[in-house]
């Protein structure tokens, strides 16, 4: 995946993405120049820049008469999605209470595709403890490396997941059940039911079913 793309995945926008790159390969520039090297106008520059520097990416310097910028290191960008995340984490709390004293709000919702799917893993971080009846195995070739920090928050947080699998996931079982360790366990379904098509996911007050295709 190219640079641009892989900073907007990070939360930067296009115009922030291109200057901040420019200005790490050409270093302190002046806003005409990072017009130019850029192909954003002048007046869509300084907006965008002050947004940088709001987001501790950039530092501007007087150069003469102009000012100029420049690019801080790109470890400064994991920092500022920590700050967003913490910032998001403090918030979560009150959100959720208005989530659950909404009025009106359907008792059964409907989640399509692979992004939405992850929405449903996400929420279930919320939960003390939680109970899933699944082919983990199949949840693993959906996106491995989300499971993984799926898997990673759940201890952070110390969730207690309960487990009831398909014989087909006993490698994928034995996996989680060493990175968890004691926030973790499972059992196994008799060896008739090699795998079925459903995962079920039970927390607090909801219930969650993904049917696989």
């Amino acid at each position: 995946m190219e640079l641009n793309q892989s900073l907007q995945n990070a939360g930067l926008k296009e115009s922030e993405a291109r200057i901040y790159l420019y200005l790490l390969e050409q270093g302190l520039s002046t806003p005409p120049q990072i017009a130019r090297g850029t192909r954003i106008s002048r007046p869509n520059c300084y907006p965008t820049l002050q947004d940088l520097k709001d987001k501790g990416l950039v530092q501007e310097e007087q150069k003469k008469k102009r000012k100029a910028y420049f690019a801080v290191d790109p470890l400064a960008i994991v920092q500022y999605l920590e700050r967003r995340k913490e910032s998001m984490e403090a918030l979560v709390p009150d959100l959720r209470a208005l989530y659950l004293g909404q009025k009106n709000k359907p008792t059964i919702r409907f989640y399509d595709g692979l992004e939405q799917v992850k929405q449903i893993f996400e929420q279930v971080l919320s939960a003390k403890k939680v109970l899933g009846i699944a082919s983990t195995r199949q949840l693993f070739v959906l996106d491995p490396n989300f499971f993984e920090r799926f898997r990673k928050e759940l201890k952070r947080r110390k969730v207690i997941f309960y487990d009831i699998l398909t014989r087909a996931s006993e490698k994928e079982g034995m996996m989680v059940k060493e990175s968890l360790k004691g926030f973790y366990d499972h059992k196994f379904f008799p060896k008739e039911y090699e795998d079925f098509p459903t995962d079920i996911l039970v927390w607090d007050n909801h219930v969650a079913l993904r049917a696989c295709l």
